[in-house]
């Protein structure tokens, strides 16, 4: 599903999961995402790898995400991380989104544990 000019290969620094938000570490590694204020998502691991291993990492574009709570699509359309690399409806200030969510006619809410498409864009309008 990501489109491979869109996506670079990266070192795991730690167990990653599919699909997971990942942020850049200090030693040009990347890691699970854990939290909306980390402001280093540098996008979504396409597959699950174990620390040390090479894993494709989808830059910007449309992917699949992991929900990590009940998400509807046509009022919350922009998105956060939240612990193990999943996403949240995006809010409260101090927090960046990530990506936006792409509805169709067959999934217009997700709960948590759902894979939902949406448009990765990295992290973006922070709420004052």
């Amino acid at each position: 599903m990501a489109d491979t000019y869109n996506t670079k290969t990266f070192i795991a620094g730690g167990n990653i999961t599919e699909f997971a938000l990942v942020s850049i570490d200090t030693d040009g590694k990347v890691q699970v995402t854990t939290a909306a204020t980390d402001a280093k998502v540098i996008g979504v691991a396409q597959r699950a790898v174990s620390t040390g291993e090479a894993v494709d990492v989808l830059l910007s574009g449309c992917t699949r995400v992991i929900a990590g709570g009940t998400i509807t699509f046509a009022t919350t359309p922009l998105l956060m991380a939240t612990t193990a690399g999943k996403v949240v409806a995006h809010a409260t200030s101090g927090n960046y989104s990530a990506c936006r969510v792409v509805p169709n006619i067959n999934q217009t809410s997700a709960a948590s544990g759902d894979q939902i498409e949406v448009f990765f864009t990295g992290p973006q309008n922070l709420i004052p």
